[in-house]
């Protein structure tokens, strides 16, 4: 079967080279390693099916949700991850704590501490024209402030919510002392999810309270490394 051009529709930010969505980078940087061909389109998260970004137009198709999009392409281009199923479930249980725990927090600590708000907004906003800049970035961070109280987290103050990222990062950073990736010794598509998520903290252009704590680790550092010299080059 002939595959087409798989289009990738994600934000139009980028920061220290990687799109300013974690799920948008960790598509990409599937896609990426997998050598599957793709063009970007910018799209707004109104406009996927999930009324949220990464979407992809693929063989007529649009298809949403990250992992849903990088199960369908490891069907269809038959990628053998070469994992075995102990290795799949404990990666698997890595890469819910880093998106469904750690991202939440990587959320809060962009958007709510004022200094980190604003340089985001700076960052999100500086596109629009006044007043309009001033009343989405408003109507944005309020909708993250309730979203963030929903998921529980935005529940804590500051400090607990600092000290459970702390508790998250530290698990990681013990994990790569032990081994190489996410899933053992080679590089894997939970990786992905965890590169995106460990550079949206360690981010030059966007730094955090998050990023002093995880300055602090140096597993994270070298992992980070690892990923980029993993990438095929060209």
């Amino acid at each position: 079967m002939e595959y087409k051009m798989l289009i990738l529709k994600q934000s139009a930010v980028r920061l220290d080279g990687i799109n300013a969505s974690p799920f948008c980078a960790k598509l990409e940087l599937f896609l990426q390693f997998y050598q599957i061909p793709y063009s970007i389109k910018h799209a707004l998260p109104m406009h996927g099916p999930y009324k949220k970004i990464p979407f992809v137009e693929y063989q007529g198709e649009v298809l949403a949700d990250s992992d849903l999009i990088i199960q369908r392409l490891l069907e269809d281009y038959k990628i053998n991850v070469g994992l075995s199923e102990l290795e799949l479930s404990q990666a698997r249980a890595w890469k819910m704590l880093i998106e469904e725990h750690l991202n939440w927090i990587v959320v809060y600590s962009r958007w709510i501490p004022e200094q980190s708000w604003q340089r985001l907004s700076t960052l999100f906003f500086s596109r629009l024209k006044w007043p309009l800049r001033s009343i989405i970035a408003r109507v944005s961070r309020r909708k993250v402030e309730k979203a963030l109280y929903s998921q529980g987290i935005g529940r804590f103050d500051f400090e607990q919510i600092m000290a459970e990222g702390n508790k998250d990062l530290m698990a990681i950073n013990s994990l790569l002392s032990e081994q190489s990736f996410i899933a053992g010794e080679q590089f894997s598509y939970f990786d992905c999810s965890a590169y995106a998520v460990l550079k949206s903290i360690l981010n030059q252009d966007m730094p955090t309270p998050l990023t002093d704590i995880a300055a602090q680790y140096p597993h994270i550092k070298t992992y980070l490394q690892r990923v980029e010299e993993s990438l095929p080059r060209g």
